[in-house]
C-alpha cells in the first residue's frame, strides 16, 4: 500500500472526519516542507474551476483582494478602489464576473484542509517541520518509533499541540491526538494554502 493510501485510510479515522461527506489526501510542498494533508474537497468549485479552466490563485494579492468580494454577491465597482480593481483584472477569466457596474467574485477556496501530516526519523526535524502547519490545519507527526524518554517527548510536542503517531509497515498508531484547530482565521496565506493542497491533489489523480 502506498504512503498515500496509508494516509489517507488513517486520516478518515480522524475524529475531524466524521462529519465530511469525503476525505483526500495531497502531498504538498510547504515552506520548504513537504507533506500530506487530509482535506474536505468543495466539489461545486472544483468542477466550477474545471469548467472554466481556472488555475490555481497562487498570489497573495489577488487572494488578498479576493477575500473581500462575498462570495456569489455583485459588488458595485464605483466602491473598489482603482488598485484592487486592476489586480482583479489580472484574475483568469471566470474567477470573476463584470457587468458595467458591478464585479462578482465565483471562486472560492477549492478545499478545506483538515489535517497536515510529515514524516520524519528525527524528532527535533519532524517537530520543525509540523510546526509550518500551524496557522492552516490540525498537524501530526508520523515516526518509525519514540524517543528514548517518551515521556518528555510527548510532552514537548503536546506543547506545541502536535499530535504524534508510529508507522509501523501499513498501519499508523495514534500516540498523541493533535491539538484541535481552534485559532482559525480566512486570511490570504491560508487561502493560498488551499489553493496549493488542490494543486497537490490534481497531481497525485
Amino acid at each position: 500500500m502506498s504512503v498515500a493510501a496509508t494516509l489517507e485510510r488513517f486520516a478518515a479515522t480522524m475524529p475531524q472526519a466524521a462529519a465530511r461527506d469525503e476525505i483526500g489526501v495531497a502531498r504538498v510542498r510547504w515552506l520548504g516542507t513537504r507533506g500530506w494533508v487530509a482535506y474536505s474537497p468543495d466539489r461545486a468549485q472544483q468542477q466550477f474551476r474545471k469548467a472554466n479552466r481556472i488555475p490555481p490563485i497562487l498570489a497573495l494579492d489577488l487572494l488578498d483582494t479576493l477575500m473581500y468580494l462575498p462570495f456569489g454577491h455583485e459588488v458595485a465597482v464605483q466602491s473598489m478602489a482603482v488598485a484592487a480593481q486592476r489586480r482583479l483584472r489580472r484574475l483568469p477569466a471566470g474567477a470573476v464576473t463584470w457587468s458595467s457596474t458591478t464585479v462578482t467574485r465565483r471562486i472560492a477556496p477549492p478545499v478545506t484542509p483538515l489535517l497536515a501530516m510529515v514524516q520524519a526519523t528525527d524528532w527535533a526535524t519532524g517537530l520543525r517541520a509540523a510546526s509550518r502547519f500551524a496557522m492552516y490545519c490540525r498537524r501530526l507527526m508520523v515516526i518509525p518509533e519514540l524517543p528514548a524518554d517518551e515521556r518528555a517527548a510527548l510532552a514537548e510536542a503536546s506543547f506545541y499541540g502536535i499530535g504524534v503517531a508510529v508507522r509501523r509497515g501499513e498501519s499508523l498508531t495514534t500516540v498523541l491526538e493533535p491539538e484541535e484547530f481552534t485559532e482559525w482565521q480566512p486570511t490570504a496565506a491560508w487561502w493560498r494554502f488551499t489553493e496549493e493542497v488542490a494543486r497537490g491533489a490534481g497531481k497525485e489523480s
